[in-house]
């Protein structure tokens, strides 16, 4: 008996030579491409080696084997869950690790559709180089795997502050539509116009206040000089992209990390360059990954920060995923010290001034990619919103009222019978310039802004419980 339970320690401690930091096991996940996080607590001669990954389906079938880079003893995987449960058996070296986590879809109408939008008169083939695939078929593998990249890096990143891994659901198809519009008027059309026309082809004739489009327009056209058909605009139930940098994402879950730190430049004579002065093809997956998890955030309501995934900090959304902080962007600052908000052709420079928040919610989870967590995150005001918004939770229909929140503006009264969860008051930019959150507290029915902050802003944003959210413009 003695020797038995020296054994059982002994392995015990084995086991956690080998430690997974972002997950549990048993872990349930309602999404199924997930990164697991975790490091060695082993002496390694080299600064580098690999970490073996077996992959087993609940019936003890083995689906994958891969290997991950271990670099300074930490590590980071990523990999496409089953139904189900999910064995993984991590070995390094002598060491080894079995956990099991559980992949079971949460069921809800609200959804989010990665859609391909070809010009009447265009054959849907984006911009590449010669000897890449620029097919129909690949940008929507592309679309469609990045798609469950940004619902999982959202999860990661409300976990961090604390709030779970909460994330929206992707419909698993990527839609192909055909627009009307042809190749020469997108290109003299303003960002905004656009927006609007593709938003009603996309409605037309359709209940979607139950749905959202990530959409991307394939003629986007870079001449050498000048870009054509490019946009970046995010709002209510649409966020529209162009496809300047596709050529530069993975088509498979495999190729993402070495996607991230392609350092190949960028021939800027042929190739578009949205990389944030970096140059190279890993900068450009980055930052147009990034971009376009900010242009989605608007679609769930959030505003502009002056840091994180909804400033500037999504051009460094490779560090996430890898395990040093090579190719980070540069630092963008007009003369006047103001923020550079958007990409490209349609930019906004904001003053940085500090939002105010109660911050009275909750902590942020540890982690030990501090680099990436200070910069790459949502602040409190946008988590919060997240938190219980419709996208992100089981909202029932008998729920969906939107006139739940009410506004007196004589008084600077808000009231809600659900509770409110979250004021905030935007300026006309979308700049958060204070916010309030009420996490905990869910009896907060009434809210007084205060009269020395009401000229500051042009816009009051509030969240209930049920996710409702009234805009109302001062």
């Amino acid at each position: 008996m003695f020797i038995l339970l020296v054994l059982c320690a002994y392995n015990t401690f084995k086991m956690n030579n080998i430690r997974l930091t972002n997950i549990l096991n048993n872990e349930v996940f309602s999404y199924s491409t997930i990164l697991i996080k975790g490091f060695v607590n082993v002496n390694v001669n080299e600064v580098e080696s690999n970490l073996i990954l077996k992959h087993y389906s609940n019936h003890g079938k083995q689906l994958a084997e891969s290997r991950w880079r271990v670099y300074k003893n930490r590590f980071k995987v990523i990999i496409e869950l089953k139904i189900g449960e999910n064995t993984l058996v991590f070995k390094f070296a002598d060491e080894v690790l079995h956990t099991k986590l559980v992949y079971k879809q949460r069921v809800t109408n609200y959804t989010v559709c990665p859609v391909y939008v070809i010009c009447a008169d265009h054959d849907g083939r984006y911009q590449a180089p010669k000897d890449h695939d620029n097919s129909v078929q690949n940008a929507c593998n592309k679309i469609t795997l990045c798609s469950r990249l940004i619902q999982m890096l959202t999860a990661e990143k409300m976990y961090e502050k604390g709030f779970g891994k909460k994330t929206f659901q992707v419909e698993k198809e990527c839609r192909i539509i055909k627009s009307s519009l042809t190749r020469r008027t997108v290109f003299k059309m303003h960002p905004e116009k656009l927006w609007e026309y593709i938003a009603r082809e996309l409605t037309a004739g359709k209940n979607s206040k139950h749905q959202k489009y990530l959409a991307f327009l394939s003629c986007t056209y870079w001449d050498g000089q000048n870009l054509h058909g490019h946009v970046a605009l995010g709002g209510g139930g649409l966020a529209l992209l162009g496809t300047g940098c596709l050529y530069t994402w993975p088509t498979k879950l495999e190729e993402v990390v070495p996607c991230f730190t392609n350092m190949t430049k960028v021939d800027t004579g042929t190739l578009f360059d949205d990389s944030c002065f970096r140059g190279n093809f890993g900068g450009c997956f980055s930052t147009t990954l990034g971009s376009v998890w900010h242009e989605l955030g608007h679609t769930f309501d959030l505003g502009h920060s002056k840091y994180g995934i909804m400033g500037r900090g999504f051009d460094n959304v490779h560090l996430i995923f890898t395990l040093d902080n090579k190719n980070i962007a540069q630092e963008i600052k007009s003369a006047s010290k103001g923020y550079v908000i958007c990409v490209e052709n349609y930019s906004n420079t904001f003053n940085m001034k500090d939002d105010v928040s109660n911050n009275n919610s909750t902590n942020a989870n540890e982690t030990t990619d501090e680099y990436d967590s200070k910069h790459i995150c949502w602040s409190m005001g946008c988590a919060s919103i997240l938190s219980f918004h419709k996208w992100f939770n089981d909202c029932k229909e008998e729920h969906n009222n939107e006139n739940t929140i009410e506004y007196v503006a004589k008084r600077n009264l808000l009231t809600s019978t659900n509770g409110l969860r979250v004021v905030q008051l935007r300026r006309e930019d979308g700049l958060v310039m204070h916010s309030w959150e009420f996490v905990k507290n869910n009896n907060k029915r009434t809210f007084i802004l205060p009269v020395q902050l009401a000229n500051n802003g042009t816009t009051i944003i509030a969240e209930d419980s049920n996710g409702n959210i009234l805009k109302h413009f001062l």
